[in-house]
């Protein structure tokens, strides 16, 4: 009889288990299959039966993250990393934190994944270094970038970030050669036209800063930014009349600075 009863005691326990273990076999499967919402759903369940599992937690952040559900997915993150400390944990929540503009954070967290490991931890380098350039540190993330590099010397994007760190830096030269890599692979990267542009302009290039900005433009890049500095090079290259159509298009996006630029170089 004691025997009997213990069974029925476990019997339950051993029913969430398998549930739970069910649940989370299936949130793998579709995660692995990108079907995040489904995914998100089964591991909801495995985590309502086991709310303290660190992987569960971990693997629900991720589905969060991947929809887009940044807040959640910080919070999860957390949780999982208060039950088991460990890099992919770290490396997710700075992810999270880099989406939603918490660069302080993000490189906490990404520091705490270097710590763990240093070698070949190319995206902690990587993501520190970008956020190092939001806030303004341009030393710190060339030095990091440049470990990312090392890492992975074909990661176009790598040079593109590190591109503008020298440029803040004033190292021209060394910029141009990272975003020229960055345009042989990527060509119709406006963005990467319009950065080269500045970089021209920094080094009195103004025909190849203008043909840049053309790029950017054709590639439907439109701000004050580009018209301004486009309509820039038209003067110094003796077209005003150019120049103040450009100063009129940049004037759609910013009327006060505009203005300001038309009373300096149309007067």
């Amino acid at each position: 009889m004691k025997n009997y009863t213990s069974s029925l005691i476990l019997l339950p326990v051993i029913l969430l288990f398998i549930s739970c273990r069910s649940h989370l076999e299936k949130g793998e499967d579709y995660f692995a299959d990108e079907n995040f919402e489904k995914a998100e759903f089964h591991f909801s369940k495995a985590l309502k039966m086991d709310p303290n599992n660190w992987k569960i937690l971990y693997n629900l952040a991720r589905c969060k993250e991947e929809l887009e559900k940044y807040d959640e997915a910080t919070s999860l993150y957390t949780r999982s990393l208060d039950q088991n400390k460990n890099m992919a944990t770290h490396l997710g929540r700075a992810r999270c934190y880099e989406e939603n503009g918490y660069y302080e954070g993000a490189i906490m967290d990404y520091s705490s994944a270097l710590r763990m490991k240093r070698a070949n931890n190319f995206e902690a380098f990587y993501g520190r270094g970008r956020c190092y350039i939001k806030e303004y540190e341009y030393y710190l993330a060339r030095a990091d970038l440049n470990e990312a590099i090392k890492i992975r010397p074909d990661h176009v994007n790598a040079y593109y970030h590190r591109s503008i760190s020298r440029s803040q830096l004033r190292d021209n030269r060394g910029a141009l050669r990272d975003m020229n890599y960055v345009l042989q692979h990527k060509r119709d990267f406006r963005q990467a036209h319009f950065n080269r542009g500045i970089i021209h302009q920094r080094m009195g290039n103004w025909r190849n800063a203008k043909s840049d900005f053309d790029k950017a433009i054709e590639l439907k890049l439109r701000s004050y930014d580009v018209f301004v500095r486009r309509g820039l090079c038209y003067y110094e290259l003796g077209n005003p009349d150019k120049a103040c159509k450009d100063f009129d298009r940049a004037g759609k996006f910013n009327p006060t600075r505009a203005k300001q630029v038309k009373g300096k170089y149309c007067s």
